[in-house]
C-alpha cells in the first residue's frame, strides 16, 4: 500500500498546530485513530483518515481491538488461574501488568484481536502448568 503523500503529511502538522496539539498529543491522536506510532508509518487512506479526524469528520472505525468474546473469555481465565479480586471479578489490574510486561500495552483496552488471541494462548498455558502443578 503507498505510503501518506508529503502533502498528506504536512496538512496533519498543519490541522495539529491549529488545534494547538504538540508532537505528542498528535501521536497519541494518530494512534487512537489508525493504531499506528509515526506519522511516516501512515498509508494514503490512512493518513486520509487522520486528516478527517482532526477536521472533526466522523467515519466508522473498523473494528480492530479485542472483541467482546474475547475480553470475556479473558476474564473467564483470569479467575481460573485465581486472579480475582476480594469480590470474586476478574483482576484487571493484574492483567494489566502482564501486558505491560510482556507485549507492552498499558491497559487492556488496547488490546488488538491479534493480541487478544496471543494473551488468550498465554493464559491457557499458564493455566494448564497451574494445573500440573509447575508453576
Amino acid at each position: 500500500m503507498a505510503k501518506a503523500s508529503a502533502a498528506q503529511i504536512r496538512k496533519i502538522h498543519v490541522l495539529a498546530r491549529e488545534r494547538a496539539m504538540d508532537d505528542d498529543l498528535l501521536h497519541l491522536h494518530i494512534y487512537q485513530v489508525v493504531r499506528k506510532k509515526s506519522i511516516r508509518d501512515l498509508t494514503v487512506m490512512e493518513a486520509v483518515w487522520v486528516i478527517d479526524s482532526l477536521e472533526g469528520k466522523r467515519r466508522e472505525p473498523k473494528q480492530t481491538g479485542a472483541t467482546a468474546k474475547q475480553m470475556h473469555y479473558i476474564r473467564g481465565l483470569l479467575q481460573e488461574l485465581g486472579w480475582v479480586r476480594e469480590s470474586g471479578e476478574a483482576d484487571m489490574d493484574r492483567l494489566d501488568g502482564l501486558l505491560r510486561a510482556r507485549y507492552r500495552i498499558d491497559h487492556h483496552k488496547w488490546l488488538t484481536k491479534e493480541t487478544a488471541s496471543q494473551v488468550i494462548e498465554g493464559l491457557k498455558a499458564m493455566l494448564k502448568r497451574q494445573q500440573e502443578g509447575v508453576c
